[in-house]
């Protein structure tokens, strides 16, 4: 390990651009140490090098695990602590499901879909948190941190242009709020963000050129977004909707009766005996 840095380390992936880079910037005017993670080469190592002596880049692939496991284990020995990941990269569907090709219609039968989308917007998100949780509970001194997940507002509305990125973004609405309350007690804080339509690299060019200027959301209002679950400490498992320059907290759905609301909140004890009886059971049949 090199040394316990003094000042707060963050982890941003999908940091050579766009939200990612918005938020890198930001952390680093602050004071921040920041670890530029992204799978562009040349424009991590050229926002690094922009940011300067507080910034890293570390080349990464998220949909990979051991991509992010090294990721995580460089930065947590390079810094000896980490205050804060922005699981923030993310891609589109890249290629339509509706669509039958040239090649499936030659075969007469369909290829498999294509799903990277999943493996990047979903469950590298999953890993990112995995591997967050882990080194936040050994910080010295204070133990915990922040994660802030980026969804979109895509998890909020079907988006027929896009369904499996509205998919994934949905799942990380409900992973998030699912997963908020076990962490905390490790002084672990998880939210998220659903951004609106915002300037970033997953659209190719000039998103003025094809959307009226008043419905594009500015980063700076996504970067804002951030810094509030970073700074406020009480928020916990909450998902903040970022529409142009406005922030609108979105509750989840209501309980339709009593026994719905008894089975999501009230249950815990019920389906940890369960679990155990369950797994009591797997063990002794190996």
């Amino acid at each position: 390990m090199s040394g316990q840095s003094s000042s707060p380390v963050a982890i941003v992936t999908g940091a050579a651009s766009g939200i990612g880079l918005g938020i890198a910037t930001h952390l680093v005017a602050k004071g921040w140490h920041v670890v530029i993670a992204d799978i562009n080469s040349a424009g991590g190592e050229a926002v690094a090098q922009k940011l300067g002596p507080q910034a890293v880049f570390h080349l990464t692939d998220v949909s990979s695990w051991n991509s992010q496991l090294s990721l995580f284990k460089t930065a947590f020995a390079k810094f000896g602590r980490l205050d804060f990941l922005a699981a923030n990269a993310g891609i589109d569907d890249k290629k339509s499901i509706y669509e039958e090709t040239t090649e499936e219609l030659a075969r007469d039968e369909p290829a498999q879909p294509y799903l990277k989308v999943i493996e990047v917007d979903l469950l590298a998100v999953i890993w990112g948190v995995k591997l967050a949780s882990w080194y936040m509970r050994r910080n010295p001194g204070k133990k915990g941190g922040s994660i802030v997940i980026t969804s979109s507002a895509a998890g909020l509305y079907p988006m027929a242009t896009n369904p499996l990125y509205a998919a994934c973004k949905a799942a990380l609405i409900n992973f998030t709020r699912s997963v908020a309350g076990n962490y905390v007690k490790d002084g672990i804080r998880v939210n998220a963000i659903c951004p609106a339509l915002v300037p970033t690299a997953i659209f190719p060019g000039d998103l003025s050129a094809f959307f009226p200027a008043e419905h594009i959301t500015p980063v700076a209002t996504i970067v804002a977004a951030y810094d509030k679950f970073i700074t406020d400490e009480t928020l916990v498992g909450k998902v903040v909707e970022c529409s142009q320059g406005s922030h609108f907290f979105r509750e989840k759905s209501e309980y339709p009766n009593e026994s719905q609301r008894w089975m999501n909140e009230d249950s815990g004890p019920f389906w940890e005996k369960a679990y155990q009886a369950y797994f009591a059971s797997a063990e002794g049949s190996k």
